[in-house]
């Protein structure tokens, strides 16, 4: 199997060369490997691209043989960017007319859009179906599917006719019909078979000619070999025939049945259907693979691999493939047992026939079995090094390096008998444990290799600027150096006026059963802390507590008290909170976007509220310096300013906007070029641009005001000039023609032409923010968490990924995988830190991306954690900086990571006052799985 001829994987503007040329060796590398063996696990970190290699792959299987898909299974939140990059991939990265035309992308979010896909013709039959996890294991939930199985119940009953009448006239009541359906069409489809149903629906207007087939073909096959009779029994006997007054609670009854996911009568039928799904295709791609490490999974059970002699029909895909593509950015986070059993997954291919791979399913076994015991022997060394590393003292480094120099450690490597004449005990305890640990990692790694491709992204940006750092992060009070602070080193200093919760938290931390909860949620916000529930046991009263028990809830208590105490507008005093704020102000003014993560709804919203009044704070300020005239009147100079812009200028701005539309032939579209004129004009005459850049102070706005506008750069030296050009080429020959739409649409709903108001108010949908809040917002400010609906993510996601509205960004861990934020911003406040490494790093890589802004730009992503000195955020902070070092080591970062959740508060303490193991021992010890 090679590459497509045609493919090049180098767009312009979406990656660098460099890039490009790694992403295809490492296709060609796993092309070479599924040759031989059943499957490869592609780990790159995160934003390295692993989609378009795996999609490069999916376009050697699919040219070379169009008759059978290739199914990329992902989460469910991601099947629609899935979808979108497939079809940039198929745009700009297949040169060929005929390779494009083979490669045909269609989703599947359920089961039975999965079955309407393969019952295609092979000359319309997509060849890459993005299918969502889970998709096959959710119930028969299609309304004609379900007809379908009505009407197979039925069938050659006695009085069929009369129960036909029976089900179309009470039908729409138990099958949730999600439009509205007369009874005299379900009569006739009743009446008719199901290969005659779409032309009577087309017919009726419910499906348009273009649809697929209402009822899969394998379901109908599948419904003929069936004993329905529970159908009948449960569901059909049950619709009266006529209306009485227990009909409704018959019809209940029978919509139960046939509904209900538990007990219904559907969930047997769908696994009968699946056992009978006898496919045999090429290759299966399943993104965030590290998913089936748990056998008991549903997504690993569909992969459970068969045993002929227990007579096990296996999962509803087993050796359905004839080979498997992994994806996942973390296999080492999982334990080395549970990357086997990931590994493990690939016996489910397709061991027969003329396309099984040349290892043998015994000796892959072996494989694995081999691979197994030597990672056992690697996270035993780990762990020792671990372990003696933490029993050194400073004082011991200190002589270490002294003695020895900086990588003292690698003396060990010299023999055992270097580590003999180490006279610190501790010391030479370590450098045997590196000696041990490094040799059982170079055996791992050669057994491991062939099984696992893992490039590492690059401390540097690509050329021209390879000599800038891809990531500065700045850490504790170092974040205000942005400020114009003093560089400090340490953490966010707590006031004297703010002291008093968090001496109050200091003291119950030293309580034995005290909740680190209180720390945590005080560390982030005072909102957060108030809202601190008991969700880690009952509420315990105190007269009914132990002596202990009662010293916690009081001092609980007192603290709580203590908060409640502090007014609603100084709580915006909070340590972080003003810094957080203070910082993405300063990004703003700078022209810069700005992603805030936290982990508390309530600091959430409170940083929501916070930067919206800032914002309008800002905005009045500058405008009254500006305008020359007084705070209360800016918002009348403002509208005057704007209208005598829309009077006397609307045309030169137009204009300048043609002109950069000109080079865009598909932009041209009069509907498509008349949205992007609105989307602008909006954002330059808001005036959150316009205190920012414009010169408010003149008589008369000159001819050359849009030309001087769009020459105005940001702190990244882009000027807002070329942030559109590169946006309009993005929207030319990145997306497809419904993307372009979505992105359109999205920023017309959100891009509101002002900052506040009755306008912006309108343009939050209600579980953005709740109504009594949304007068106090700015449309600038945006924020997604764990209740926003997925259509009001998908559309701050792409619009926060333009350069209009939002610029201020507030997200929870919803917004941490599987999003690209990636084209405007290089600014990402971690406000909340997190126990877990890879958490932190998932987030930083939304905006660490290939074609991401820093790299266009050649400034560094800035990274920032500011923590609170002093209190439980810092011993947060240590202890997380220790283990994103030990991650690079050690497998199992989630097993380690579950001990430090179970530690003790003295625990926690100790382990914050470790050191920092270097770099650079790190670095020796990484398995370096890297294509050759």
């Amino acid at each position: 199997m090679r590459l497509p001829e045609s493919l090049n994987l180098y767009v312009e503007g979406r990656l660098f060369p460099a890039d490009a040329q790694r992403q295809t060796r490492s296709a060609r590398a796993i092309l070479g490997r599924l040759a031989l063996q059943p499957g490869v696990v592609l780990g790159d970190e995160v934003g390295m691209g692993k989609t378009f290699v795996a999609l490069a792959v999916a376009a050697a299987y699919v040219i070379s043989d169009e008759r059978r898909p290739v199914v990329v299974m992902v989460p469910p939140n991601v099947v629609r960017k899935w979808e979108r990059d497939a079809n940039t991939f198929r745009a700009e990265c297949l040169r060929s007319e005929v390779d494009r035309a083979c490669f045909r992308v269609r989703i599947a979010e359920t089961g039975i859009e999965f079955l309407k896909l393969l019952d295609d013709s092979p000359a319309e039959r997509a060849t890459v179906i993005v299918l969502a996890h889970g998709a096959l294991n959710r119930r028969l939930a299609d309304s004609w599917t379900k007809l379908a199985v009505l009407q197979a119940a039925i069938k050659g009953r006695h009085g069929v006719a009369r129960i036909r009448e029976r089900l179309a006239r009470f039908a729409p009541r138990i099958l949730r019909l999600q439009t509205k359906v007369d009874e005299a069409l379900l009569l006739r489809l009743l009446n008719a078979s199901t290969g005659e149903w779409k032309r009577l629906l087309v017919d009726a207007g419910q499906l348009a000619a273009g649809d697929d087939d209402p009822v899969p073909a394998l379901l109908v096959e599948t419904l003929e070999s069936l004993d329905l009779y529970e159908v009948y029994q449960r569901v059909v006997e049950v619709i009266p025939e006529r209306a009485s007054k227990n009909l409704h609670l018959r019809l209940r009854e029978a919509s139960h049945a046939l509904n209900s996911a538990s007990d219904g009568v559907l969930p047997p039928i769908w696994q009968q259907v699946l056992r009978k799904m006898h496919l045999s295709l090429p290759l299966l791609v399943l993104d965030e693979a590290h998913r089936v490490r748990n056998g008991g999974v549903q997504l690993a059970q569909l992969l459970k691999e068969q045993h002929e002699e227990l007579d096990d029909a296996g999962g509803a895909l087993a050796h359905r493939f004839e080979r498997m593509l992994f994806l996942t950015a973390t296999p080492f986070q999982l334990g080395h047992a549970e990357l086997c059993n990931v590994l493990s997954r690939f016996e489910a291919v397709a061991w027969k026939g003329a396309a099984a791979p040349v290892m043998q399913r015994a000796a892959f076994k072996a494989a694995i079995a081999e691979l197994k015991q030597s990672l056992d022997g690697m996270q035993m060394a780990t762990e020792r090094l671990e372990r003696t590393w933490k029993r050194l003292l400073p004082p011991d480094l200190g002589e270490a390096v002294a003695t020895f120099g900086d990588a003292w450690w690698e003396i060990s490597l010299e023999g055992e008998s270097a580590a003999n004449k180490v006279a610190n005990d501790r010391v030479a305890a370590v450098m045997r444990a590196y000696a041990a640990a490094r040799s059982t990692i170079l055996s791992s790694e050669v057994l491991l290799k062939p099984w696992v491709l893992r490039s590492a992204r690059s401390l540097r940006l690509p050329e021209p600027y390879c000599d800038v750092p891809r990531r500065e992060r700045l850490e504790g009070a170092a974040v205000l150096s942005e400020l114009g602070a003093a560089s400090s080193v340490g953490g966010l200093r707590v006031s004297a006026d703010n002291a008093l919760p968090f001496l109050l938290a200091a003291r119950i931390g030293t309580l034995l059963g005290a909740r680190r909860v209180f720390g945590e949620g005080l560390a982030s916000s005072y909102e957060a802390l108030l809202d601190t529930r008991s969700e880690e046991g009952a509420v315990v009263r105190v007269d009914e507590a132990s002596t202990e028990e009662a010293a916690v809830r009081l001092r609980e208590q007192q603290l709580r008290e203590s908060v409640e105490g502090i007014g609603i507008h100084a709580r915006r005093l909070h340590p972080k909170v003003c810094a957080t704020v203070d910082l993405a102000m300063e990004f703003w003014r700078r022209g810069e976007k700005v992603l805030i993560f936290c982990h508390y709804r309530q600091t959430g919203r409170a940083l929501h509220r916070y930067l919206s009044e800032a914002m309008l704070e800002e905005i009045r300020n500058r405008a009254a310096v500006k305008l020359g005239c007084e705070a209360s009147a800016v918002d009348e100079e403002l509208r005057r300013f704007i209208d005598r812009l829309d009077r006397d200028r609307a045309g030169d701005m137009l204009a300048q906007v043609d002109g950069l539309l000109a080079r865009y032939a598909v932009l041209q579209d009069p509907v498509i070029r008349s949205s992007i004129h609105d989307v602008v004009l909006r954002f330059m005459r808001t005036p959150t641009f316009l205190v920012r850049f414009a010169d408010l102070g003149v008589d008369r706005i000159p001819v050359d005001w849009m030309q001087s506008m769009l020459d105005k750069r940001d702190s990244s030296g882009l000027a807002l000039r070329d942030v559109l050009d590169k946006f309009f080429d993005f929207l030319a020959y990145r997306c497809g023609e419904s993307e372009r739409k979505s992105y359109l649409d999205a920023l017309k709903s959100v891009q509101t032409g002002t900052h506040a108001g009755t306008e912006v108010e309108a343009s939050f949908a209600s579980d953005e923010a709740q109504a009594g809040e949304r007068a106090r917002l700015v449309a600038n400010v945006r924020r997604v968490y764990g209740d926003t609906r997925d259509e009001t993510r998908d559309r701050i996601m792409l619009t926060f990924n333009t350069p209009f509205y939002p610029e201020i960004l507030i997200a929870s861990s919803v917004m941490a995988e599987g999003v690209d934020l990636h084209l405007n911003c290089r600014h990402v406040i971690h406000h909340d830190l997190d126990w877990n490494p890879s958490s932190l790093e998932q987030r930083t890589g939304r905006i660490d991306r290939l074609g991401s802004k820093a790299e266009q730009a050649g400034k560094p992503i800035r990274v920032y954690l500011p923590y609170v000195e002093g209190c439980q955020d810092e011993k947060l902070f240590r202890v997380v900086m220790d283990r994103e070092q030990w991650f690079g080591v050690v497998m199992g970062g989630e097993e380690s990571m579950g001990r430090v959740l179970s530690a003790s508060a003295w625990e926690v303490d100790r382990m914050a006052e470790q050191p920092l193991v270097p770099a650079a021992m790190v670095d020796a010890l990484k398995l370096r799985l890297e294509p050759d």
